[in-house]
């Protein structure tokens, strides 16, 4: 995976957003997940469209963050739902 993958959510994963954070869970296993509100905001935006790095440079802008710090952090997020099959890499 890196800044030019396209991921999108795992049809098998439910989640519910709650004071800005996102609680995910496998419906298939029961596990669970919790983002933060960055995070949640990464979740949402998964589209099956966009690169990391698009999404990453919309984040950026929002929190005045250099773009290739956030693609750094959301290529570490991504690698860890891919681990639990939340996502899918296109």
């Amino acid at each position: 995976m890196n800044k030019d993958s396209i991921l999108q959510r795992a049809e098998n994963v439910t989640f519910e957003v709650v004071a800005d954070e996102a609680i995910l869970i496998d419906i298939n296993t029961g596990t669970y997940f919790s983002l933060n509100e960055v995070g949640t905001e990464f979740w949402e935006m998964l589209d099956g469209v966009q690169t990391i790095e698009q999404h990453a440079t919309i984040i950026a802008a929002k929190y005045e963050v250099e773009t290739s710090i956030v693609v750094d952090d959301l290529l570490e997020l991504a690698n860890e739902m891919a681990k639990d099959d939340l996502i899918i890499i296109q």
